[in-house]
């Protein structure tokens, strides 16, 4: 009689996260080469900008009411890799392709995590440090993201001598207060794992 194969959720989210780790990763290099011009178009600089519309005023002229609800995405095409080399647009790539690294990071941590729950390995030290490192690139990713974000919203305003109204994102913004909230939990997490992998080793010390 032939043994069957048992399927259990740390298995499939084992290989599901694998199987994320491989496309995060994937197109993170897809995006890096288009954005480099090896895609067989020149370098370029792309990214969502929120656009400011009409205004208005009161009849003191104190209070300004905006329209901030225009997101649009811009691209400016340089004529070639010499055009990157400028500081600002070296940063803005390297913030804005830090997200994608991190998601990928992420989801290869998950994966040796859940890699070693599937082989009945749950309180361990290193469990317990990608735990950490996930929370810490949960408090990344939000302040890569507003980083990048104001600073699209800079090139695209003066780019090209085009006068584009844009709005510049707060640093304080609620993605980063959220991300810090989601860091602390896992942070948290983290410290409960490291509790159990201790009392793990005690109780194989005391067998």
């Amino acid at each position: 009689m032939e043994p069957k194969i048992k399927i259990s959720l740390p298995k499939v989210l084992h290989y599901l996260f694998l199987c994320l780790t491989l496309a995060a990763g994937l197109l993170f290099l897809l995006d890096l080469a288009s954005s480099l011009g090896f895609t067989g178009h020149n370098p370029c600089i792309r990214g969502w900008v929120t656009t400011i519309g009409d205004f208005s005023k009161t009849k003191n002229g104190e209070l300004q009411v905006f329209n901030w609800g225009e997101r649009k995405f811009v691209m400016l095409e340089l004529a070639g890799a010499q055009g990157l080399l400028q500081a600002r647009y070296v940063a803005y790539l390297f913030f804005q392709h830090l997200q994608f690294a991190l998601i990928a990071f992420v989801f290869y941590q998950m994966y040796r995590i859940f890699r070693n729950i599937d082989r009945g390995l749950m309180f361990r030290e290193d469990n317990t440090r990608r735990i950490r490192m996930i929370g810490a690139a949960a408090l990344a990713f939000p302040v890569a993201n507003v980083v990048a974000a104001r600073m699209i919203a800079g090139i695209a305003y003066d780019a090209g001598g085009q006068q584009i109204a844009t709005a510049i994102p707060s640093l304080l913004s609620e993605q980063i207060l959220l991300g810090a909230l989601l860091a602390l939990i896992l942070i948290s997490l983290a410290e409960i794992f490291r509790k159990g992998a201790f009392l793990q080793q005690e109780q194989d010390l005391t067998i």
